[in-house]
C-alpha cells in the first residue's frame, strides 16, 4: 500500500513537471527539460543544465544534446518560426 502511495506521488510530480515545462516553453520559446537531480524532479532549460554541469552536479557527458535527451523524462519542442 505505502509502495503504491509512493508510486502515485511521484507519477503526479512528473505530471506535474510536463506541464510547467509546456507553460515555460510557450512563454520563452526555449526548449525545457524535465530531468530527476538528488531524486527530486526538476525543470531547466539548456542554460541552467549547463550551469549545473560547469559546478558538478551533471556529469560532463549531458553537454551533447542526445545524451542529455537520453537522460532526462520528458523535453519540449522548441517553438517553430
Amino acid at each position: 500500500m505505502i509502495e503504491l502511495c509512493k508510486r502515485l506521488i511521484r507519477f503526479l510530480q512528473v505530471r506535474n513537471a510536463i506541464r510547467h515545462a509546456d507553460r515555460m516553453q510557450k512563454l520563452t520559446g526555449k526548449r525545457h527539460y524535465v530531468i530527476q537531480v538528488f531524486k527530486k524532479i526538476r525543470v531547466y532549460d539548456r542554460l541552467h543544465i549547463n550551469l549545473l554541469i560547469s559546478r558538478g552536479v551533471l556529469h560532463k557527458r549531458l553537454k551533447d544534446n542526445l545524451e542529455l535527451t537520453k537522460v532526462c523524462l520528458y523535453y519540449t519542442n522548441p517553438k517553430k518560426k
